[in-house]
């Protein structure tokens, strides 16, 4: 099963706590994380060795979507991000979603199973991230009918 280096932003140690031990709980990869306690904390330690990341939006200094922004602006547009947030508006999904960048969105509290229904689709049967395909473009088209029902 191959490593993925994955970032876990927020300025809860608990929440990283518990998204790292979801995470594990899938056992749909081997994962090496990254910590990071909000967005400016988050640039710094982001690097191209970073696979995948779930970013909370309410952190100080700088928010997810900020961060997610920023990455999105240096040209990173197929990196996964997950947003890990207790916004549960459509409002804020469809913020983090379209002008954030992010590619999926979870709301607290989580449980494994709903972590696993949210980033399988990133990950082939190797354990590895799949390859960018037509399924995040379905995705954001759902969410999209919803949003704009």
């Amino acid at each position: 099963m191959a490593k993925i280096k994955a970032l876990v932003v927020d300025d809860s140690k608990i929440m990283r706590s518990a998204v790292k031990r979801a995470l594990n709980q899938l056992m749909i990869a081997e994962f090496e994380y990254v910590e990071a306690k909000d967005g400016e904390d988050a640039l710094g330690k982001y690097n191209e060795e970073i696979q995948i990341m779930f970013v909370d939006w309410n952190m100080p200094n700088m928010t997810g979507v900020e961060f997610s922004q920023a990455v999105r602006a240096e040209g990173n547009e197929s990196i996964p991000i997950i947003m890990v947030t207790a916004e549960k508006s459509m409002g804020k999904v469809d913020k983090a979603l379209n002008e954030g960048g992010a590619n999926e969105y979870i709301t607290k509290p989580f449980t494994a199973d709903k972590m696993h229904k949210a980033i399988s689709d990133y990950f082939d049967d190797d354990g590895n991230i799949a390859t960018e395909g037509e399924d995040e473009e379905e995705d954001k088209s759902f969410f999209q009918g919803i949003l704009n029902s």
